[in-house]
């Protein structure tokens, strides 16, 4: 049949100008390059420039695995990658296991752990486990509902929750979603302390985190990490509120002693410096200077690059009584909002008991230094206080 024979279909000749199979194909092809997001003329036509009608294949949104089929924490940031972007992303991205990695737990076999407790005690409050979710600042870059999604996620499974002041939702609005207890953090040299101490208690907030060594927000500029301790801020703190003060940001064992000195009752072994590229080297090993030098009068906890529950578990053989939880959080939050923070929340719980088992410790109190083993120098990590 020739090229030129008239199409004699009505439906097919109802197209204007239409009228032989040459020029049915050439509109044909211009259409099917405009759903691509490109220009191409009919056979016959005159070309465009290419310069001026670039070819746009569209980008097919991001294809993501079932929250199910997740099956560690690490997988929840690939998630979040896609969700994000490279841009938005890069703030949450990245961790230091450098000295986790080396660290070894000592597996013991035949103890009964069929009675597993995994609960502890904090600032009055008891806790479904040690596990709990840190402050991150205006979480409406990850998730449009935010802080309240978080709380929603942290309450489902069963985990307090550590609010910024720098949220992106009001204090009062996060409490509402919170059904655990729920921190408020401030930093030393913010201005706005007192009004910051006053929403706390508003909120029936349970304690208040005062971040050292940082700038006066989470998006100020990183400071060294021999930067001065703003004692007179931590003083303002203390005595600006009736709630439990802790102090965030120490490394070494005569900085705890100077907290508990001025009244905190508790700390954070924590190496962050302020903002956005604030991962330094890993907190493990700072955790038990710190809770020898202050003998068990005030709890330690610790944060920075926990990414399975067996780093948990780590920080607990050394002393700490609880691990925050920062980056991992807003990778489910990113990727699958509230039911994405229940999923990293109770998947580190879930990995925590699990290894708790294999090393036969059925409680926190049967946790202790004899369960771990350090390979390699500890020189370099005793010596950083990053």
């Amino acid at each position: 049949m020739p090229d030129d024979e008239t199409i004699l279909d009505e439906k097919a000749s109802s197209l204007t100008g239409i009228t032989s199979r040459r020029q049915a194909i050439g509109v044909g092809t211009a259409v099917a390059a405009g759903m691509v997001g490109a220009t191409m003329p009919a056979l016959g036509a005159t070309a465009q420039d290419p310069a001026t009608t670039p070819l746009r294949v569209p980008v097919p949104l991001p294809a993501l695995v079932p929250r199910a089929d997740l099956v560690d924490v690490l997988e929840y940031e690939t998630q979040a990658r896609l969700v994000l972007g490279p841009a938005k992303v890069a703030p949450i991205l990245g961790s230091d296991r450098t000295v986790t990695d080396r660290i070894t737990l000592r597996p013991r076999m035949n103890i009964p752990t069929r009675d597993l407790d995994l609960t502890s005690t904090l600032f009055g409050d008891q806790h479904f486990t040690p596990i709990i979710v840190g402050p991150i600042a205006d979480q409406k870059r990850f998730h449009p509902d935010g802080e309240v999604a978080t709380a929603r996620g942290a309450s489902a499974a069963k985990a307090a929750m550590v609010v910024s002041s720098d949220a992106s939702v009001p204090l009062a609005k996060i409490a509402q979603a919170a059904t655990t207890p729920m921190w408020l953090q401030v930093y030393a040299k913010s201005p706005k302390v007192k009004d910051v101490l006053a929403e706390a208690s508003a909120a029936k907030a349970k304690a208040v985190i005062v971040t050292i060594n940082a700038g006066t927000s989470a998006n100020g500029p990183a400071t060294s990490a021999s930067a001065h301790i703003d004692w007179a801020g931590v003083d303002a703190v203390v005595k600006g509120t009736s709630l439990p003060v802790i102090v965030k940001g120490i490394t070494r064992p005569e900085d705890a002693k100077e907290a508990v000195a001025r009244g905190a009752k508790g700390v954070v072994v924590s190496n962050y410096r302020g903002g956005n590229a604030a991962a330094l080297t890993g907190t493990l090993l700072h955790v038990a200077p710190v809770v020898q030098a202050i003998s068990d009068q005030i709890p330690v906890l610790v944060d920075g690059s926990f990414r399975r529950g067996t780093d948990i578990l780590k920080a607990l053989a050394f002393g700490a009584k609880g691990v925050l939880i920062g980056r991992p959080v807003i990778w489910g939050l990113a990727a699958y909002g509230a039911e994405g923070v229940q999923g990293v929340v109770e998947m580190l719980q879930t990995e925590l008991a699990r290894y708790m088992c294999m090393c036969g410790r059925p409680s926190l109190a049967a946790v202790d230094p004899s369960l771990i083993r350090v390979h390699g120098p500890l020189s370099a990590a005793r010596n950083t206080h990053g």
